[in-house]
């Protein structure tokens, strides 16, 4: 098998008519040899007796063991065959050729993973491009994007420091090789931010493909991009990220000085004690990230940085 679709779903099922058959055409209309494994992350609108309904040997439905899509998405990853992972929402349109683009860019080695340029389903506007690596107020910042309008044309390759979640793709080897994506996470948001970081700081390179023009809903995988849930977990997830991937001294010292007065915030406090009763599991977690990693922090941030100048038409 040469691709393995990976994708999550909760309560997706007014979506499948439109957008999951894109992508079962293109699996069935690909060169490569390609399989979907969908996993219903505890759907109550029918979506797994659907999935069952129209399962092949192309579109394989399982049901999520436990509760999130960190782990859907490893699970998905743990029933999958193909050589190559590519990662989509239930709410993505992908276009003709969109597999013809991605897969031969793993052809260099040294590539773990491709972030696809993206674009708004209602607008046709562009909203993603190539990701930027920053550093501000104490915590990563990996929302900063150059759109295709603004980046130089004609140059070999596209570098990228992070990706889309609703659109990624990587080697199924280097996925395991960095222990899929943490479930610590759950349920969503930054997950695919700590599997994309991992990949970097273990010496590979994400390349971004210009070419890509999938359609993004935006909103069907998680219920509620605005929901009091959503804002909760953005505020937990990036103190969880830092605890296990901040590793430089100094900039895990920026992120303290700056961010002591966070503790008067609710979201804040309540994240921190959260993140405390599970205080060993992180500590587990970033010390085998510590040994791993072959990049130091500030070699990316500054490679970031320097790449704007290179990368950028303006």
């Amino acid at each position: 098998m040469d691709i393995s679709v990976i994708i999550p779903s909760l309560n997706g099922r007014k979506y499948f008519n439109e957008f999951l058959s894109s992508v079962i055409k293109e699996c069935e209309s690909t060169p490569y040899k390609a399989e979907i494994v969908i996993v219903d992350d505890g759907s109550e609108d029918g979506s797994m007796a659907y999935l069952e309904s129209i399962a092949s040997d192309i579109l394989k439905p399982y049901k999520n063991t436990k509760k999130g899509a960190c782990s859907a998405r490893n699970y998905a990853v743990s029933k999958s065959s193909g050589k190559y992972l590519v990662f989509l929402d239930n709410d993505v349109i992908i276009e003709k050729g969109f597999f013809e683009k991605i897969v031969p860019l793993f052809k260099d080695s040294s590539v773990g993973a491709v972030a696809c340029a993206g674009y708004q389903y209602d607008s046709r506007q562009q909203i993603d491009g190539i990701k930027l690596l920053k550093f501000k107020r104490g915590f990563f910042r990996f929302t900063s994007n150059i759109l295709n309008k603004d980046i130089k044309q004609g140059l070999n390759e596209y570098l990228s420091f992070g990706v889309q979640g609703a659109y990624f793709a990587c080697r199924k080897d280097v996925f395991n090789e960095v222990c899929g994506i943490s479930e610590l996470f759950e349920p969503y948001l930054l997950e695919e931010t700590d599997l994309m970081y991992k990949i970097l700081k273990h010496g590979y390179k994400i390349l971004y493909q210009p070419d890509t023009h999938p359609l993004h809903k935006w909103g069907g995988t998680i219920a509620s991009k605005v929901s009091l849930m959503t804002k909760y977990l953005s505020v937990r997830n990036k103190y969880l990220f830092n605890f296990i991937h901040l590793h430089s001294k100094k900039l895990f010292i920026q992120f303290i000085l700056l961010n002591i007065y966070r503790v008067f915030k609710t979201d804040d406090r309540k994240a921190l004690k959260e993140l405390y009763s599970i205080r060993g599991k992180i500590l587990q977690e970033r010390k085998r990230e510590m040994q791993a990693s072959k990049i130091k922090d500030e070699e990316l941030l500054r490679a970031s940085y320097e790449y704007i100048k290179t990368v950028s038409a303006k």
